[in-house]
């Protein structure tokens, strides 16, 4: 079949942008109320009362821009979803991995999320900020010495065990120091999630080295280590599938291992107490490509559609009926387990935004169009890499869809691509536009490569307030010994 498409393509042009048939619907195909965003008087991008462009203008691009409200409201709507649907104790995790900006933190914290942390920088970020040592879940597959140590000497609510040797290595440092952590088992299920592959799945064996594997008999191992550790307090079992995933049967059908694990378990002398099913529920406003959408679009620049639209609430809902309904079928004498969730992606990513300036416009005949933008996928927007995010022109955006156009990023580097091929308004020179959907992974991601790294603001009820500063000189070259200066002189900026 691939043979057979490359064979139709007359010229590389055939793939390269062009100008839209006239018979293609030339209204920008974005629906502002998905991220309870605005058009302002002047068809200008609104969000929480504040223009974008006024934004961009005061602070510079790139600059992120979080909904605060927003976000707020769409973590507490998980809380209270997940509890309505089971019957036992829920408690919900926001993962720092995802977005660990302190401000955006403490927005998700009102909402009563707790935390979960996978580097001793995050444990001591969550400290920082106020959680209390219980409210904390240490997970990680890399876990130093050190950081075990800190771990435990804070008594933090739970540490999840990765591996044997892991396990052991826990042992030994709990005894020394006469303090007795709760702990979960990370299990690795051997499942893949619709529409992924093995290799991106972290619940497969095949692809991914996160958890302790059923299938060789590493769990019920574990289990029966645990019967001579009694300075470690078993708590229960941890799972955690992939990221992006978009049925809710996925999240149950990789639970189906749970009744065998209680049982395994109850033999051992354990009692489950506790069921942490992760995180990975897909934002319902972008999502991932697949494999062959993949292959596709690195191969011919054809770029994938966008998101299929489905309602956040009703994706909330389905998801924690599923899990709640798969748990309780593993305890069917009524004694519920603590369940745990860890969502960061559906929570964080549709409530920040992107705005970058097009610095820009090259188009040659025959060729087409490329937009040179201030942030790109080597500084400030590498899940567009692998994901897709609307890209709306924040200056109007009713301007109709003109051409295709490939989105580059400021950096001397031929793969600094935001996307290639995408349908868009004519933009000018100075212009704005805003990625949308970078709340999960993409503050975590950023790369130096030579540029400051942009500032957050929060945005309510028309205000706007600094949530991070923008980088500077004196701050990229802090850590730096330069032996011609003691110090970096501070009229350097």
């Amino acid at each position: 079949m691939f043979d057979n498409y490359m064979t139709r393509l007359k010229s590389p042009t055939d793939i390269l942008p062009v100008k839209l048939n006239k018979g293609y619907d030339m209204k920008p195909n974005h629906n502002l109320s998905a991220w309870g965003l605005e058009s302002g008087s002047s068809g200008e991008l609104v969000a929480a009362g504040c223009s974008t462009i006024d934004l961009a203008g005061r602070y510079g691009t790139p600059l992120h821009v979080v909904h605060e409200r927003r976000l707020e409201d769409t973590a507490r709507r998980f809380v209270t979803t997940a509890q309505a649907q089971y019957a036992g104790i829920v408690s919900v995790h926001y993962p720092f991995k995802c977005n660990s900006v302190p401000g955006v933190i403490e927005i998700i914290r009102r909402a009563g999320l707790k935390a979960e942390v996978m580097t001793q920088y995050e444990l001591e970020l969550a400290l920082y900020l106020g959680f209390e040592n219980k409210e904390i879940i240490v997970n990680g597959p890399c876990k130093t010495e050190e950081f075990i140590r800190k771990s435990i000497e804070n008594r933090i609510g739970l540490l999840i065990v990765d591996s044997l040797e892991e396990l052991v290595v826990i042992r030994r440092i709990a005894d020394g120091m006469r303090t007795r952590p709760d702990i979960l088992l990370r299990i690795n299920p051997d499942y893949v999630p619709r529409g992924m592959n093995y290799g991106s799945a972290t619940g497969s064996r095949k692809g991914c080295a996160f958890g302790l594997d059923l299938k060789s008999g590493e769990a019920g191992h574990a289990l029966r280590l645990l019967q001579d550790s009694p300075g470690l307090g078993f708590k229960g079992f941890h799972f955690h599938i992939g990221t992006g995933i978009r049925d809710a049967r996925d999240h149950a059908d990789a639970l189906s291992c749970l009744p065998l694990l209680v049982e395994e378990a109850r033999r051992a002398g354990q009692m489950v107490q506790v069921v942490d099913v992760g995180g990975g529920i897909a934002a319902t406003t972008t999502r991932e490509f697949t494999s062959f959408e993949m292959l596709r679009y690195q191969a011919l620049g054809t770029l994938p559609s966008r998101n299929d639209g489905r309602d956040e609430e009703r994706c909330f809902a389905n998801v924690t009926h599923a899990i709640s309904h798969a748990v309780a079928r593993a305890f069917p004498k009524g004694e519920l387990p603590e369940l745990i969730y860890e969502p960061g992606r559906c929570i964080a990513s549709p409530n920040q935004f992107l705005l970058l300036t097009i610095n820009g416009v090259k188009t040659r005949a025959g060729v087409g169009t490329w937009l040179i933008a201030d942030g790109g996928l080597s500084t400030v927007t590498l899940p567009t890499y692998y994901e897709y995010h609307e890209v709306i022109l924040a200056n109007d955006v009713n301007r109709p869809l003109a051409e295709k156009a490939t989105i580059i990023g400021p950096a001397c580097f031929a793969g600094d691509v935001i996307y290639r091929n995408k349908f868009l308004p004519v933009i000018r020179k100075g212009e704005v536009i805003a990625i949308m959907d970078t709340g999960a992974y993409f503050t975590a991601l950023e790369s130096f490569f030579g540029f400051y790294q942009p500032a957050v603001v929060a945005v309510a009820d028309g205000q706007a307030r600094l949530i991070r500063a923008r980088e500077s000189f004196n701050g990229c070259i802090r850590r730096d010994v330069v032996s011609q200066h003691d110090t970096v002189k501070e009229s350097v900026s």
